[in-house]
């Protein structure tokens, strides 16, 4: 709807009153604009400027203080100290404004003053971890270990992007191990998996043994593959017992299926080949490498319904053992090894065969079967008696081809191996008669 404007002095008082709301409106954006594109440069000029055309926005001052606080040739704490004040009294729900005003403080030495501003900030950002990082590393500073380490599982349980480094720190103010877990580590698998290998790379096994039986305690489940690496640092450290432990917990928490019943003598799990490979742990290992090709054959086999086959491609002189299994075994105590093997088209002098070894001392135990080259007529037995040596712990069943020495190398063909089991002698003997 229009009015009309008859009148030539209310349109003229009309067109002033359009002419001043749009200038005052121009300038009010306008100074805004400037304060910002001022702000951008944050030379103290500019900040100082930018303060005065938007006195309201609390982000000039924080900034200005943020100058006189950290800029070397600006230094001026108290100046710092007033323009921070004045940035929380435009807005005081700025957790970083509260942070950068208890520094201050504590650069003053005004220690009590710089505390409760840290728990301001405390307050307004509970969770969030650059903030948790800086309030925990004050309190650190200042004598105060577990105060510290609260701020630091918050850190932990909210991102791992601090991780090594609260660790490290936790590390450097206390070697307490126990109270690091218990103070510092979120209770959560992943951040406990995270921490046992940061343990691990620090060879600090005492301290990731107690993780690791938090970690088991706790009703959750977790993937089992976690533990993996966990069990493979420890049986090339020397602590296969400890490492047999783990995938014993493994087992009673559930987590992994054995094939063993009750009874069973068999060290080997899964020797009939009717499981998955687990590749960890005391189970099957099939690691990578180049000339052949391995995994389980569901077309062929001693037993229903697979067994495990190798499939070597001609093209180089393989030196393999890729597929072996762990076995935790007693000290000078006598072992048979029994099972079935097959191969088709082998070439060469040097076929595939079966070996047991002390992981940690070859000259103590090695024992290899006779190799099989061509193709066999059926299943050929295979049957190793061997004697641990006075302080084998872990020995490792492999499939083995050593390479040939001869010109006409390059092997090609396909060998099967099932119904494996590694016994006692007392109890092999036992169950055959």
């Amino acid at each position: 709807m229009r009015i009309p404007l008859k009148n030539k002095s209310l349109q003229l008082a009309f067109l002033a009153a359009a002419v001043g709301v749009f200038l005052f409106l121009f300038f009010w954006i306008a100074r805004y604009y400037v304060a910002f594109r001022l702000s951008r440069k944050p030379a103290l000029p500019n900040l100082l400027w930018a303060a005065k055309f938007d006195p309201a926005k609390s982000d000039y001052q924080w900034q200005l203080g943020r100058l006189y606080q950290y800029d070397v040739l600006q230094s001026d704490p108290s100046k710092a100290v007033d323009y921070f004040k004045q940035a929380l009294h435009r807005n005081p729900y700025d957790p970083q404004v509260w942070l950068d005003l208890g520094a201050a403080y504590e650069f003053q030495g005004d220690i009590e003053k710089a505390e409760a501003c840290l728990r301001k900030a405390d307050d307004l950002a509970p969770n969030l971890p650059a903030y948790q990082w800086g309030i925990g590393n004050f309190f650190l500073l200042h004598g105060n270990t577990s105060e510290a380490f609260r701020h630091f599982k918050t850190v932990l349980a909210n991102t791992d992007q601090y991780n090594t480094i609260v660790w490290n720190t936790a590390w450097k103010a206390s070697d307490d191990s126990e109270a690091i877990l218990k103070e510092v580590i979120p209770e959560s698998v992943g951040a406990e998996v995270n921490y046992l290998y940061y343990l691990l790379a620090n060879q600090r096994f005492p301290a990731a043994r107690e993780v690791w039986k938090r970690i088991v305690l706790d009703r959750a489940p977790f993937d089992p593959r976690n533990a993996r690496g966990y069990i493979e640092v420890l049986v090339h450290s020397g602590q296969a017992r400890e490492a047999y432990e783990v995938w014993t917990d493994l087992i009673n928490k559930g987590l992994v299926k054995v094939t063993q019943k009750e009874g069973d003598q068999n060290l080997l799990e899964n020797g009939d080949f009717e499981g998955e490979f687990l590749n960890m742990g005391f189970d099957w290992h099939i690691e990578a490498g180049s000339g052949f090709r391995a995994g389980l054959d569901p077309t062929t086999y001693h037993s229903p319904g697979h067994s495990l086959s190798v499939q070597f491609n001609g093209k180089e002189n393989v030196s393999f053992g890729h597929v072996f299994h762990y076995a935790f075994a007693k000290p000078n105590h006598p072992y048979r090894l029994r099972g079935f093997m097959k191969v088709e088209g082998i070439t060469t002098d040097s076929g595939p065969r079966l070996s047991v070894a002390d992981f940690y001392n070859a000259s103590a135990l090695t024992k290899f079967s006779e190799d099989l080259t061509g193709t066999s007529m059926g299943w050929v037995p295979i049957t190793l008696d061997f004697t641990t040596g006075p302080k084998t712990e872990l020995i490792v069943v492999r499939l083995v081809r050593i390479p040939s020495q001869k010109l006409d190398n390059l092997i090609a063909g396909k060998v099967w191996v099932d119904d494996l089991s590694l016994e006692s002698v007392g109890n092999t003997e036992a169950k055959h008669r």
